[in-house]
């Protein structure tokens, strides 16, 4: 990830982070400007997902997604998504 000095513009380096929880997180950052030298924090937060994790599938629904044929798999996928049925 490249920082930027919000003052100069030129890179900066982050010396140090805290968690303040799972989706935010503070960056302590340093201008690698010698003429600037300006000290910052900037916050990280988490925004939203764009394709889900396979971690947040439960186990029972992954062994039946497995065992399926691809009728089957089609067949739950339209149940979930009915909007991104096609018109044939």
């Amino acid at each position: 990830m490249r920082i930027r000095c919000n003052r100069c513009g030129k890179t900066a380096t982050i010396q140090s982070s805290t968690q303040i929880s799972d989706e935010f997180k503070q960056l302590y950052c340093c201008c690698t400007n010698p003429l600037c030298g300006h000290t910052f924090v900037m916050d990280l937060a988490f925004s939203h997902t764009l394709s889900p994790s396979a971690v947040d599938i439960p186990s029972e629904a992954l062994e039946r997604i497995r065992g399926a044929s691809r009728g089957e798999l089609r067949g739950m996928f339209k149940s979930l998504y009915p909007e991104m049925q096609q018109a044939r």
